[in-house]
């Protein structure tokens, strides 16, 4: 979530964001090298409530400043994102030598992926690799000790407990004498299954305190086509050539496949996730027997004309391309997220159904253009509202498919999964009465 962009795609935030714990130091040595924070510090805590992506200024605000505590929160786009507190003062008393001489844990270059509930009670010493002056200013105050093992609670979180499928929560840290042993030392005091957080009590050199992490949903996976062949006859859809935009993962994955599973072609299409597309592509067609399945490179904020060299026969399209739809907003609106919709769901629709010689084209609407969506969904909204608009007029103007949009029920895919547990309805079982709707449409 912070180093791929195609990985973060199936991540809670959607896209490669800010490792928390550098927003942490960055703000802490701002403070300090800008003289906000004077003196001798004592504690640091930081909160992480929102993300920051990448590429997104970040600002610095300072709530308060006394002469033991200094507060500020750091925003992104207008957003919120985590607070951060200072307190000023002497170091503390000496941490609990229980961390003195745990044994060293080692990690290569992939994230732990343990079960939550073999968590609890895990311990470790993690030695820094090499000197990190990314923060003289902290490091001037703190020691690059103390520095060096606040930044090493980031590579515990993300690379060992709970790992790959992680959520930084907070951190808070006294400054405490510094003994020889380099590091930070940890031990995860609670790994709760049913809410998914850990608490892990953390001593170094210098420095004790907490880390609360969450371990977030792993990625989320559709049905197998050899699930879904037992729902579909082999030549229900048999001469059909359907494009599926969007179709490396989520619902259009699971839609490519149902079209497989009754016998039409089809073509994934995908943005960035090229491996993700060919996987889907290569499950079907070892599971068919045959080349039913191509994919294509299609960027639904191009132009579509320009993309579709070489692609002949399609008699469906089903537009599953999409951005991300949760998105930080300062304002109720946002003309810049309303916009970015309206080219993916609107104009790159249409697009596609100027250009291929169609029999039909289904538009997925959502039960979120009605009454009870979740908060900061206003744009999304209101764009799948148009778009059911738009499929209405060009059902009833000549030259175009025949367009077919159904409000489709939240169902678990990477963009609507969360940590905690929301109701869902099953996808497979969604998705294959709507494509056999789509697919009769025709006849």
């Amino acid at each position: 979530m912070h180093m791929d962009p195609v990985a973060a795609r199936r991540t809670q935030p959607g896209a490669p964001v800010v490792h928390g714990v550098h927003l942490a130091l960055w703000t802490l040595d701002t403070l300090i090298g800008t003289g906000v924070v004077r003196g001798p510090v004592a504690s640091v805590a930081a909160v992480f409530n929102k993300f920051v992506y990448l590429d997104t200024p970040a600002v610095i605000r300072v709530i308060q400043a006394s002469n033991d505590t200094v507060e500020a929160v750091v925003s992104a786009a207008g957003v919120d994102t985590t607070t951060i507190t200072i307190g000023l003062g002497p170091e503390g008393a000496p941490a609990d030598s229980a961390f003195d001489q745990p044994p060293v844990v080692t990690q290569g270059t992939a994230p732990n992926v343990p079960d939550l509930a073999a968590m609890s009670k895990q311990s470790g010493w993690i030695e820094p690799e090499g000197d990190d002056a990314m923060f003289p200013h902290a490091a001037a105050v703190l020691g690059a000790r103390r520095v060096d093992a606040i930044a090493l609670s980031s590579r515990l979180v993300g690379m060992l407990y709970p790992g790959l499928h992680s959520v930084f929560g907070s951190l808070e840290v006294a400054v405490v004498p510094e003994h020889d042993r380099p590091g930070l030392g940890f031990q995860v005091a609670m790994a709760n299954v049913r809410t998914r957080l850990l608490r892990m009590p953390i001593a170094g050199s210098g420095i004790a305190g907490t880390v609360i992490a969450f371990a977030r949903r792993e990625a989320v996976r559709q049905p197998d086509i050899s699930d879904i062949v037992a729902l579909v006859a082999p030549d229900a859809f048999a001469g059909a050539c359907a494009l599926v935009t969007g179709g490396s993962r989520g619902l259009g994955a699971l839609t490519a496949k149902i079209l497989a599973a009754g016998g039409a072609n089809v073509v994934v299409s995908y943005a960035m996730g090229r491996e993700d597309a060919d996987t889907v592509a290569a499950e079907i067609n070892a599971f068919v027997g045959r080349e039913a399945c191509t994919t294509l490179r299609y960027d639904m904020m191009a132009d579509a004309t320009g993309q579709l060299a070489g692609v002949e026969g399609v008699t469906h399209l089903y537009h599953f391309a999409s951005p991300r739809i949760y998105r930080q907003k300062a304002a109720l609106f946002d003309a810049t997220v309303f916009g970015e919709f309206t080219r993916a769901y609107l104009g790159s629709f249409y697009e596609l159904c100027v250009a291929l010689r169609l029999d039909v084209a289904f538009y997925p609407s959502s039960v979120f253009v009605e009454p009870g969506r979740p908060r900061d969904m206003t744009e999304y909204a209101m764009i799948k509202a148009a778009g059911e608009i738009l499929c209405e007029e060009m059902s009833q103007t000549e030259g175009f498919p025949r367009v077919i949009s159904r409000r489709l029920p939240r169902m678990l895919t990477d963009q609507t999964a969360t940590l905690a547990r929301v109701a869902t309805d099953d996808a497979l079982a969604t998705m294959v009465p709507v494509v056999k709707d789509v697919q009769g449409t025709a006849a």
